[in-house]
């Protein structure tokens, strides 16, 4: 009777061992695809259908005029680039993915003075983001999200998240995780800020 008992527990703890590994497992591909480093049905570029994958159309929400600070202490917010296409990529300086899409940002917004990218860093000081900025040679907008505030207002859960914005100031689509060129140039030529 002793016997079985045991082999019942033993059999209960790698039962129930299988079943933590799945779970953990399952977390950490989770995060592996939403930061980028595995690409989910074909991340890598448009689809033939027109469609840029990883990415939520949301026509008719306006961006929330939350007031963001700037590297020099001014107040940014978004109705400031009303009349302009905006990116606007929540970043922090820890984030690889976000830190890999940096100079492909830079070089649009250097290519194409019509857009506006608005690099938004989640709860990191003026200092640290400042020196990091001067580092990677940055000269597009950064605002900083001291608070989280406007993260929470457009439910930003994970980074790298970008926004794209029209001119009036509506949201149109919303990227999870790293983006390639080839998404990027899907967005903004859908916007009309850029011909393919």
């Amino acid at each position: 009777m002793e016997k079985t008992n045991a082999s019942s527990k033993g059999l209960v703890t790698v039962v129930v061992g299988l079943w933590a590994g799945v779970v953990l497992g399952a977390v950490v591909i989770g995060i592996l695809v939403f930061t980028g480093v595995i690409p989910l049905l074909g991340n890598g570029a448009a689809q033939d259908n027109g469609e840029a994958p990883l990415a939520a159309l949301e026509s008719g929400t306006m961006i929330p005029d939350v007031e963001l600070m700037s590297l020099e202490g001014d107040p940014i917010r978004p109705s400031d680039y009303r009349g302009k296409i905006v990116l606007m990529n929540f970043w922090a300086t820890w984030c690889g993915p976000c830190i890999r899409e940096m100079p492909m940002f830079q070089e649009y917004q250097d290519r194409y003075p019509n857009i506006v990218v608005l690099g938004v860093d989640e709860e990191e000081t003026r200092e640290k983001v400042s020196q990091f900025i001067e580092q990677m040679g940055i000269t597009y907008t950064i605002a900083l999200d001291q608070r989280a505030e406007m993260g929470r207002a457009l439910r930003v859960t994970f980074l790298p998240t970008t926004i794209f914005i029209d001119e009036k100031g509506e949201i149109r689509f919303r990227h999870y995780g790293i983006m390639s060129e080839e998404q990027l140039v899907y967005y903004l030529s859908t916007l009309g800020a850029i011909s393919e």
